[in-house]
């Protein structure tokens, strides 16, 4: 049995080890491509917005800008969305997708002048978070306890990545599930529960200690 014990963490480390690589990976891959759309996007403004060109060169950049919104959008998370109220308009747009909606009106830039800075900010700022994220994930690798701690909360999220990986939940609603303190609390609870149920393993034997866990619970 302690060998079972001791399978079942090295098991989790593993799984651990496999969901931060696969996060360092995908992290670097946004990270790529926000830097690229941003990188895009600030040359259609300095070399186009408001000059009224029209030409092969600023039809493709255009087109290439708006196939990569929703993308982009989606990288976003939560810091793409404000709760808006268009120039002399009496209402408020609440959860209003800032870059999609501005991309789509960036050739007629009259309308749009702090929408077009907002988008460079969010986006430079939104890819500093991922590079802050990418080295805190980087530095944990090298920590068995955070491995467990993933390997844990990977399977306690395993039926919203499900319906993720399905196609029934978006990729922010996931993140926003899974990184929540509901999930942080019930992993932490799990491996606390189960390092202590490890060392009174070890330390009397499972029979011993499935007894002492019958009696307490009066089974």
């Amino acid at each position: 049995m302690i060998i079972k014990t001791i399978g079942i963490i090295l098991g989790l480390i593993f799984i651990g080890v496999v969901k931060e690589f696969n996060s360092l990976k995908r992290l670097s891959q946004d990270i790529e491509f926000l830097s690229q759309y941003n990188n895009n996007y600030v040359k259609y403004c300095n070399l186009y917005l408001g000059k009224n060109i029209k030409s092969p060169q600023e039809s493709e950049l255009f087109m290439k800008l708006i196939s990569d919104a929703p993308k982009a959008q989606r990288l976003l998370l939560s810091n793409g969305l404000i709760d808006y109220q268009p120039a002399g308009a009496g209402y408020i747009i609440k959860n209003y997708a800032v870059l999609v909606n501005t991309i789509q009106s960036i050739r007629n830039p009259i309308l749009l002048s702090e929408e077009i800075n907002w988008i460079n900010n969010m986006l430079v700022m939104q890819g500093s978070l991922y590079n802050e994220l990418f080295e805190d994930i980087k530095r944990g690798i090298r920590n068995p306890l955070i491995l467990l701690r993933e390997g844990v909360q990977f399977i306690v999220s395993l039926p919203i990545t499900l319906l993720y990986w399905t196609g029934l939940i978006q990729y922010s609603t996931q993140y926003k599930l899974t990184n929540n303190i509901f999930f942080k609390t019930l992993s932490f609870l799990i491996i606390i529960i189960g390092f202590i149920s490890s060392i009174f393993t070890i330390a009397l034997g499972w029979e011993q200690f499935k007894e002492m866990v019958f009696n307490y619970l009066h089974l």
